[in-house]
């Protein structure tokens, strides 16, 4: 095509590259070492894939490289990352001659030629029959042809050792190749004797050897003693190059003499077939070495160096058919070329171009291609080499530390490899100490180069005091001695040593000492600055981008030349000041720096002020001035650098800004580590390009129009393109770590939450890498970039991707990843992805650097970088960016898709994204603002940024009516988080205020909770709760009855509030209930004394209660319900299922709960099993405590209940007289768990156990009873103790009837006898007062109850007893003798009362005759 003929070419380095990982393998095939007496010179080649039916093969290829003795390949594929795919072959002591691969089905052949042998090594090729696509397979990564290659080389079959390893039979030359059928390899070497041929079996191993030589020429050897005696010590028959052919199934070999005479030779008959002189005459060779290269098996391509010039001759084998039908075969010259005046590197053809690198003497190297039309016309295409890294961008300004600005700009992603910095290191350090750099991170390297020059610094400061001055000036000079290392070895590792076409990619390599690159087109702005001299067919060419007006592409490329040679005026200086202008985004600086630049004012330039000379701005005015149509070749310019048409806006349904899926590397066109890197050179080399013309064409305009340039449409339009290409250089430079941000992981969390990111395949690398930093446009392929740019490239393309040139593929992807990174670009592609990174520097730098120009996608950028500055921990400067977006959120894609999908509203307004003429109404815009409001806020609770969240929620209900529906949402919030901020009575006033009852009551709740929480019971008690009171109580008591009671404070609240209201009935309600659940729900050992404590203070409510009212409702739990359920039984009810839920307590019963509480807490003192005895009743509880020693605590209990006390009087009365039999006995320790305040202490136990049964009996006998008297004495009697005195006459007073009768009853007979006669004196009117007689035996007195019965059996006792002991008769004869003479007492008392009764009878009659 005319516009592939004309197109220059730019070289592509892959950068930034993880180190080479090499598989060293050493072949010896135990010949002779022949390094010392040869000298072989460095080759190298390359070999493409041709089989692309596998997909696994596009854009794949293997290049190498010899040096003595070592074969270097390395397989790249630009599609698919493959492993281990560098190895490196050493021939022991065998200089490599000749390295040739080729293609069979299964594998791939390599053919390596050495002075001292021949090699065949087959490596075999995966083939998985994947289908061609953008994604064919799911596999990360692919094993390289290399992967198991150190398998197979033991084998040897795989060699043959080549005959006579003399030095004076070295061969200099040779050349392989495999057959068509691949059974068969080729070798031809050539000695200085001789030509051999060997023909090896690929199948066996058998290697056949055959001298190729006419049979009618003299010898070679006599052909060199002819020489020798002519004086011409030349061999001109001597081969220079060699190449292989097939041609209808036979095999040739082409040979190119020193006499520039080639020959065809016939591999089956070893004869010549045919022959062709190149040369005019013949004579020796020129200066430089001819070279052949072959184009296919028919067209060849020979270099030939004459003694005064070299040329280029392009020619054919031709197979003709003889009258006779015998075939001939002939060599045909096509096209004579002549070459430059330089030194020829290496140089390879293609049926349309040759491909050329030239030297100079100063080392340089520089490339051309000779493009040969089909019309026979010869045009000369420029191929620009990638120039070293430019010193002038490493500046150390002042107050900078030298480290931190070399060690930037050293470790810069893609500046320098590993290698050279530690080669570098080596040298700096000039020690022969290295490092593994397998093993050698940047950050590794990083810290031993600082180390190494830190050590230097010191080295010369260690016998001086120096002043900061002085020490930032030598390290400087140190570093820039280090920097002078890393340049010196990137210039030698980078050096060409040759050339090579990729046939089925439509691609060149250039293959370096250390690395290898491609050669792309330059699109068109690049053609017309990159080459010195622009010819005359320029205009042509420019001509078909404007419609063939050759006037127009005139002024066109005179405005481009003007351009062109204003870059070469243009300073560093000047250079270096405006991007630093451009970057600190200062128009008003930028225009005076221009103004300043284009003034030409001498008088700055003596004062190191960076200007243009105003020679040169006079030269410029004049081309300028030159021009005929200025203006339209200035706008055909602008049209040509706008990347994006803004009046353009695709489908959203398929456009690239909604693709969320990220890369899968396999597969993908340009998806490697290789194709990643060269896809971002490229864009940065066309952003670099264009960023300096729209820079030299500022300067032209400004130089044009001086102080009127910022009204020029044209101007403004060139500056906004200044500034885009600006920030995709900066985007292609800004370097970024591969590895995860420190808090990526919470960022994307709070993103999700939000619903601000997609979910898509995270953007940094898993994998442990040694280069680790890498720059945002590659980071960008990686991730979503490349596989956007290619949905588009498939959508604009019906033919496969695999079908199309690489060299095409290339420029359209990098115009769409342009697309992508134009600020002004309708697609969100990049700020989408930016935004995802969570890197908050780069994206606050990315909206920073499109601030105040760029017009689109600017609310975008300003909510993604309030969202960045949240994430950073500024919520101060974020709400104010946040406030600005909130109006707009309808107005941009990007806004719109984050903030209101997954919403109604997103489904009913997505024609927006397209510009359907969907228009908003009012209500739409107040749901979006109400989303929007809602999503900052979830980002803001995500930070827990709650004072800024009411700002947030201010503002929205500022925006709101009154009687909006979502106001009350907002006033939640609101309250919310002044509730989480401990703003209590704000978060008071901002539930009062909302207009939702529901929402206002569950407020409340959550206010009371917090309180409660807090201990803030002073402001619980003080709010005036107003309206809210009644529920503000049930949502204390639910709080309260929802808490453990174990740890429950409610209770005491509630009683408190209820107390300052002056409601103690409902105070005494709540600490009943509060004791209540101490009963039923709680454990802990504090439990009973806490139910004592809330039933006395209930008591103490009720008491302040009116005695109508002193009552209170308890609800019926456990045994209770029971009880009543079984009560009701046996009443007639109409309803079945009524069963009574509350009981009536009055305030007896609840001293009857505090004194059974009271008990259960001491009893827990005194016994483990507590718990066993929880639900006894009071008469049990009461005997327990007995038992135990806590008879004043029994006793309290028993008359609060009203049950019988003589159990626990009786136990009492028990443990007296064991207390007083048993000495041993330490009986203080129950004693002491009695009430005895009001005894007299005793020094004996027993005294004073005594004294508390005194106390006890005294206090708790009723009067006119002796019931306990009874039990006790009866208990006493029974353990055959003696009563006590005090109790003897106390009972004697009190009952001596029934004293007498439990002492006969309990045999104390004497005992008996002695208080019977005692009695009976008594009643005699002898001692009557120390008994219960009211009066004596008399006949004024009423008649005394004598205990006949009782007497009468102490009789007969002691009758009985009488007839054994003394005592008994003695005590019985005085009883009779008292009895005999009570009765006759009573006789004659009873005789005289009869008496006396009839003479009170007689006179009671007369006194009643008399007044009757």
């Amino acid at each position: 095509m005319k516009t592939n003929a004309n197109m220059s070419y730019r070289e592509v380095i892959p950068k930034n590259l993880n180190p080479e990982e090499w598989i060293d393998l050493e072949i010896n095939t135990g010949t002779q070492s022949t390094l010392q007496d040869i000298k072989t010179f460095g080759k190298s080649g390359s070999f493409c894939y041709n089989n692309l039916k596998n997909i696994q093969n596009r854009n794949r290829f293997i290049y190498w490289r010899t040096f003595q003795d070592i074969v270097e390949l390395s397989e790249v594929s630009l599609d698919v990352t493959l492993l281990k795919n560098h190895l490196r072959l050493r021939f022991t002591d065998a200089a490599v001659l000749n390295v040739s691969l080729s293609e069979q089905e299964n594998n791939v052949t390599l053919l390596v030629v050495t002075v001292s042998s021949v090699h065949r090594i087959a490596f075999p090729m995966q083939n998985d029959g994947s289908s061609a696509g953008v994604g064919a397979t799911a596999d990360v990564q692919k094993h390289s042809v290399f992967y198991d290659v150190n398998l197979s080389q033991k084998d040897q079959s795989t060699y043959y050792v080549l005959d006579g390893s003399m030095a004076v039979n070295v061969p200099q030359l040779a050349a392989s190749d495999m057959s068509e059928n691949g059974n068969e390899a080729y070798f031809a070497v050539d000695y200085q004797s001789k030509l051999m041929l060997h023909v090896m079996n690929c199948r066996t191993g058998n290697t056949v050897s055959h001298e190729v030589k006419e049979s009618n020429l003299m010898p070679r050897f006599l052909s060199n003693l002819k020489g020798a005696l002519t004086g011409r010590g030349d061999n001109l028959d001597a081969a220079v190059s060699m190449v292989f052919s097939h041609i209808e199934g036979e095999m040739y070999l082409l040979v190119l003499y020193r006499n520039n005479e080639l020959r065809l030779w016939s591999v089956s008959t070893l004869q010549t077939v045919a022959s062709l002189s190149c040369a005019e005459s013949h004579g020796a060779q020129g200066p430089l070495n001819s070279l052949m290269r072959k184009v296919d098996d028919q067209n060849f391509c020979v270099f030939l160096s004459h003694e005064k010039n070299a040329e280029f001759i392009c020619l054919s084998i031709v197979s003709n058919l003889s009258e006779s039908n015998a075939r001939t075969v002939n060599l045909a010259v096509k096209k004579k070329v002549p070459a430059p005046q330089m030194d020829l590197a290496d140089f390879d053809a293609t049926s349309s171009h040759i491909w050329t690198l030239w030297s100079n003497a100063e080392g340089d190297f520089n490339m051309s291609a000779i493009f040969l039309d089909v019309n026979h016309t010869i045009k000369l295409v420029t191929a620009v080499l990638e120039p070293p890294p430019d010193r002038y961008g490493l500046t150390v300004e002042q107050g900078v530390d030298p480290r931190e600005a070399y060690t930037s700009y050293i470790f810069h992603p893609g500046r320098f490899d590993h290698n050279v910095i530690a080669k570098a290191l080596y040298m700096f350090r000039r020690v022969n100490l290295q490092f593994d750099i397998k093993q050698l991170t940047t950050a590794m390297l990083k810290e031993q180069v600082c180390q190494a020059v830190e050590d230097e610094i010191q080295c010369e400061l260690k016998d001086f005091v120096v002043s900061d001055e002085e020490y930032l000036e030598i390290a400087a000079r140190l570093w820039d001695r280090f920097y002078s290392c890393c340049e010196q070895y990137h210039v030698k590792f980078s050096e060409p040593i040759g050339l090579a076409v990729l046939g089925a990619m439509d691609a060149v390599c250039v293959v370096r000492r250390q690395s290898f690159a491609l050669l792309r087109p330059c699109e068109m702005l690049e053609h017309l600055m990159l080459p010195e001299d622009l010819t005359g067919n320029v205009v042509d060419f420019v001509a078909s981008y404007c419609d063939n007006d050759l006037p127009a592409a005139t002024s066109f490329v005179k405005l481009m030349t003007v351009i062109t040679q204003l870059e070469k005026v243009l300073t560093e200086d000047i250079k270096i000041e405006l991007d630093k202008k451009l970057y600190q985004r200062d128009d008003n600086a930028i225009n005076s720096l221009l103004l300043q630049i284009t003034s030409g004012d001498e008088e700055l330039n003596n004062y190191n002020a960076v200007i243009i000379p105003r020679g040169s701005i006079d030269q410029v005015l004049l081309k300028l001035r030159s021009i005929t149509n200025l203006d339209a070749a200035i706008n055909m310019l602008l049209d040509l650098l706008a990347i994006v048409d803004q009046d353009a806006y695709p489908d959203p349904a398929n456009g690239i800004s909604r693709s969320t899926r990220f890369l899968q590397s396999t597969g993908a066109l340009f998806g490697s580590e290789y194709g990643i890197s060269i896809l971002a050179e490229t864009v940065k080399q066309m952003s670099t390009i264009r960023f300096g013309v729209c820079r030299n064409l500022l300067i032209l305009q400004y130089i044009l129009c001086g102080q009127a340039s910022r009204k020029n449409y044209s101007i403004k339009t060139n500056i906004n393109f200044l500034n885009s290409y600006y920030t995709l250089v900066w985007i292609s430079e800004t370097p970024i770590s591969l590895n995860t941000p420190a808090n990526f992981e919470v960022s994307m969390q709070r993103l999700t939450r939000a619903q601000l990111f997609s979910g898509y395949i995270r953007p940094y690398s898993s994998q442990i890498r040694l280069n680790s930093q890498t720059t945002l446009l590659c980071l960008f392929l990686q991730s979503k970039g490349l596989f956007s740019a290619l949905s588009i490239l498939i959508k604009d393309h019906n033919q496969a991707i695999e079908q199309l040139p690489m060299r095409q593929t290339l420029l359209q992807l990098v115009g769409f990843i342009n697309q992508m990174l134009w600020p002004e670009a309708w697609n969100d592609v990049f700020p989408e992805w930016l935004f995802g990174t969570c890197h908050h520097i780069i994206i606050q730098d990315y909206v920073r650097l499109l601030s105040g120009w760029c017009d689109e996608k600017t609310i975008s950028r300003c909510f993604m970088r309030a969202v960045s500055l949240l994430d950073c921990g500024e919520p101060q400067k974020a709400i104010f960016l946040f406030e600005q977006v909130a109006e707009n959120v309808l107005k941009e894609p990007f806004l719109f898709e984050q903030v209101l999908k997954n919403t109604p509203l997103y489904s009913k307004l997505e024609g927006i994204l397209s510009r359907q003429g969907i228009v908003p109404t009012k209500e739409d815009y107040k749901v979006a603002l109400v989303h929007y409001y809602l999503k900052v806020i979830q980002l803001f609770e995500q930070h827990s940024a709650s004072d800024y969240i009411i700002q947030l929620a201010q503002m929205a209900m500022s925006k709101l009516h009154v009687d909006d529906p979502q106001l009350p949402m907002f006033q939640s919030i609101v309250f919310n988080n002044h509730l989480l901020l401990g703003h209590y009575e704000e978060a008071y006033h901002a539930l009062v205020y909302n207009a939702d009852t529901s929402r206002r009551k569950d407020c409340l709740r959550q206010l009371v909770i917090m309180l409660f929480q807090s201990k803030r019971f002073d402001l619980l008690m003080q709010l005036p709760y107003n309206c809210l009171q009644e529920e503000f109580e049930n949502i204390v008591e639910s709080r309260a009855r929802s808490l453990s009671i174990d740890q429950n404070e409610v209770y005491n609240f509630l009683y408190a509030f209820h107390a300052n209201k002056g409601n103690m009935r409902k105070a005494a309600t709540v600490m009943y209930e509060q004791a209540m659940r101490l009963q039923v729900d709680s454990d802990a050992p504090d439990a009973l004394q806490k139910r004592c404590s809330a039933l006395l203070v209930c008591i103490n409510c009720l008491y302040l209660v009116d005695k109508r009212y002193r009552w209170i409702a308890k609800p019926t739990i456990g045994d209770d319900k029971v009880l009543m359920e079984q009560d009701n039984e046996d009443a007639t009810k109409l309803d079945t299922g009524c069963v009574q839920d509350v009981i009536v307590l009055e305030l007896a019963d609840v001293r009857r709960e505090l004194l059974h509480a009271e008990a259960l807490k001491e009893l827990s003192y005194h016994r483990k099993d507590m718990s066993a005895h929880e639900m006894a009743g009071a008469e049990e509880l009461s005997y327990l405590l007995a038992t135990c020693g806590l008879y004043t605590a029994a006793l309290k209990l028993a008359r609060g209940n009203e049950f019988s006390v003589l159990p626990i009087f009786e136990s009492l009365a028990a443990e007296c007289v064991s207390t007083t039999e048993d000495k041993s006995k330490d009986s203080w320790a129950w004693l002491q768990n009695n009430d005895l305040a009001d005894l007299a202490h005793r020094n004996n136990a027993a005294d004073m156990a005594w004294s508390l049964l005194q106390k006890l009996v005294i206090d708790n006998e009723l009067s006119e009873s002796t019931l306990v008297r009874k039990a006790v004495v009866n208990r006493i009697l029974t353990l055959n103790a003696f009563v006590p005195q005090w109790l003897y006459d106390s009972y004697k007073l009190a009952n001596s009837r029934e004293l007498l009768h439990l002492l006969v009853k309990h045999h104390r007979l004497l005992d008996a006898s002695d208080l019977a006669c005692e009695m009976i004196g008594g009643m005699l009117g002898a001692g009557s007062e120390y008994f219960d007689f009211k009066h004596s035996v008399n006949v004024a007195n009423p008649q005394l109850s004598f205990p006949i019965n009782t007497i009468d059996l102490l009789l007969h006792g002691l009758r009985i007893n009488g007839k054994e002991h003394l005592e008994y008769e003695m005590a019985h004869l005085k009883l009779e003798e008292e009895v005999s003479r009570y009765i006759e007492t009573v006789k004659r008392t009873t005789e005289d009362k009869m008496k006396l009764a009839i003479l009170t009878d007689r006179e009671n009659r007369q006194q009643r005759q008399i007044f009757g």
